[in-house]
């Protein structure tokens, strides 16, 4: 497996850095991504440390966790990083679920460790199963095309470079490789617990989907692979053409006609994050509406977050939905 692993890296160009914080949960997934990652790190010039945050769900076994990947950092002669938090008073401030807080607050903390030691990226231990779930996951929500790319190798964000070496690898892989490896990894028992949809999908989606194609999860993945590359196409002449259709804030009708749908609902979308900062409560049915004002065109329609798109004189503007007042 470490020659496959390699073999990856090399031909995805995976390590385009060489400084990187490694999040280890001690999980059989984040334990492989460790262990390879130090018995490759001559190969790829590395200079990496080991990080986990210890998120206080799950009582003693949170602390237990936390100290059993301080052990095995320590038996790869490797810097450790943890720090604990809050997450259900995270998630009660916030009003959002306690599977975001801890995701935000793990994100903040690993990105907090790498600048402080001035390191390039965080590497994560996505794998092949984890990318599938997404993928039905997005797919379940009513995602667009461009929405089912999920997880790419190499992601920028404003945690810095998210690398996910592992996207090709199975979780039976992973596990195979720790017990071929002698690493015992610790079991958290809430992921065996049906009441996270995600935690579904694993446990009662994706068995039932095996029965139909027993290659679901790598069938999932490539199309996860091909959408992305279909996605950054697609991106890019949005790029390309967004300056002539938007203008001043508002989207010009006669220009807007001129592009085929798929460029159209991208064009919305890139509009809505322009205007509102994030596409945050937005879905399919909204973007489609709005394109719809403006190949039909229509007078307006109501949108989240107490907005409304109008179309006057043939330009279209988002702006605080006053009828709602």
């Amino acid at each position: 497996m470490l020659k496959k692993f390699i073999e990856l890296c090399q031909t995805e160009k995976i390590f385009p850095v060489q400084k990187i914080v490694v999040a280890v949960s001690g999980g059989a997934d984040s334990l492989a991504l460790a262990d390879l990652i130090y018995n490759s790190r001559q190969k790829f010039h590395l200079e990496f440390c080991i990080a986990h945050f210890e998120h206080g769900l799950r009582g003693q076994d949170s602390v237990d966790d936390a100290n059993f990947v301080k052990d095995f950092a320590k038996s790869l002669g490797v810097d450790f990083f943890c720090e604990s938090g809050n997450v259900k008073n995270f998630a009660t401030e916030n009003k959002i679920s306690v599977e975001t807080a801890a995701r935000l607050l793990r994100y903040e903390f690993l990105a907090k460790v790498r600048k402080s030691l001035n390191f390039e990226a965080i590497v994560l231990a996505h794998h092949a199963n984890d990318q599938a779930e997404t993928v039905l996951l997005r797919l379940l929500r009513g995602s667009t095309s461009t929405g089912l790319s999920a997880m790419n190798f190499l992601t920028p964000s404003p945690y810095g470079l998210l690398i996910r070496p592992l996207l090709r690898f199975k979780k039976s892989e992973l596990e195979k490789y720790c017990s071929t490896r002698g690493i015992v990894p610790r079991i958290d028992a809430t992921n065996f617990e049906t009441v996270a949809t995600r935690n579904k999908i694993r446990l009662e989606l994706l068995p039932a989907l095996e029965k139909f194609n027993p290659a679901i999860v790598e069938t999932l993945c490539r199309f996860a692979e091909t959408s992305a590359a279909e996605t950054d196409f697609i991106n890019s002449e949005v790029e390309k053409i967004f300056p002539a259709i938007v203008k001043n804030n508002k989207i010009l009708r006669d220009e807007f006609l001129k592009v085929p749908p798929a460029l159209q609902r991208e064009i919305v979308k890139k509009f809505i994050v322009q205007i509102v900062g994030s596409v945050k409560d937005f879905g399919f049915v909204h973007f489609e509406n709005v394109r719809k004002v403006l190949t039909n065109n229509l007078a307006g329609v109501e949108l989240p977050q107490n907005l409304r798109a109008d179309l006057r004189r043939g330009k279209l503007s988002i702006t605080e939905n006053l009828k709602l007042k």
